[in-house]
């Protein structure tokens, strides 16, 4: 009985050996799969992060280059004042700014001074950061309802709680020393006025994200700005390295370009004038040897 349990078991160990052997390389060749799969993914990921990274740090510079034409003296004001508004105003240095450098540029060409433009601009900003945690909206919709400062348009800031009627603005404006109702003021004074007047309404707003930012809704607005930043300095840092790499390429392909368009004319010319004239003496010679063809068979057939 022993003998014929043995028999058995060498026996089935024998055929599961082959079975056994097929699953390792099976699952040898799962993980190898798996491993190339993961890198794989790896290597899209940091390329989707590298991109990520300098496409921040470019919108950074060309925000950066309004900021210079808004505010040519006080750009360096404009920095400071933008870099610490994360934990105060839920604003990230690039978006300040672009707040700031939009802003500022329309109250510019209703002409107010570059300080003027700086003191209104910078204390909307503030103020859109505000209202974003306020009514726990984003900070690029509360910007784009406080712009109705410069524009006149009355329906974006009902949302936010001001009801800026022509009436209110009239009572406003002789209740503020203003002295005037709208239809006697410029354009520019109707900005001031509904300026002043946005800031006055909106006074229960102010100051709600540094009063709340240890919420979990604006710790989280911190959290995804603070991961921008790190983005952004990682951006500079990509493109300092790589646009001397694109410099050359670029140069390469403009070369290549122009050789390209060299080849193109000479074929052109070519094609204008030696091909026509080479298919005019191919014609001829044809011509004249049809021509000695025929005169042989006429001889022939006489």
């Amino acid at each position: 009985m022993a003998s014929s349990a043995g028999a058995v078991y060498v026996d089935v160990k024998a055929n599961t050996t082959p079975f056994e052997q097929s699953m390792g390389g099976l699952s040898g060749l799962a993980s190898k799969f798996g491993s190339f799969i993961s890198k794989a993914l790896a290597g899209a990921a940091m390329v989707k992060f590298g991109q990520e990274c300098t496409e921040l740090a470019s919108e950074l510079t060309e925000v950066q280059n309004v900021v210079d034409q808004v505010f040519p003296s006080m750009s360096a004001q404009v920095d400071s004042w933008s870099q610490s508004l994360v934990e105060s105003f839920g604003l990230s240095e690039t978006k300040a700014k672009q707040f700031a450098g939009t802003l500022g540029s329309m109250a510019r060409s209703l002409g107010f001074t570059e300080a003027q433009a700086y003191d209104m601009s910078t204390s909307m900003a503030e103020l859109a950061g505000d209202i974003a945690s306020f009514y726990d909206m984003s900070a690029d919709e509360a910007y784009g309802k406080l712009q109705s400062v410069f524009t006149g348009m009355v329906q974006p800031l009902r949302s936010i709680g001001v009801n800026m009627t022509q009436a209110s603005l009239d009572a406003f404006a002789l209740a503020n020393g203003f002295g005037k109702t709208t239809s006697e003021m410029t354009e520019a004074e109707k900005a001031l006025l509904r300026y002043q007047f946005v800031l006055d309404r909106t006074s229960f707003a102010q100051g709600d994200f540094a009063r709340t930012n240890q919420t979990w809704a604006n710790q989280l607005r911190i959290l995804s700005m603070r991961f921008d930043e790190l983005k952004v300095a990682v951006g500079n840092s990509l493109i300092a390295a790589l646009t001397p790499v694109l410099q050359v390429v670029n140069s390469i392909i403009a070369r290549l370009t122009a050789a390209a368009n060299a080849v193109y004319r000479f074929i052109s010319a070519l094609a204008s004038t030696g091909l026509v004239r080479f298919a005019k003496s191919a014609a001829k010679a044809v011509g004249l040897l049809a021509g000695d063809t025929s005169d042989a068979a006429d001889a022939a057939s006489e």
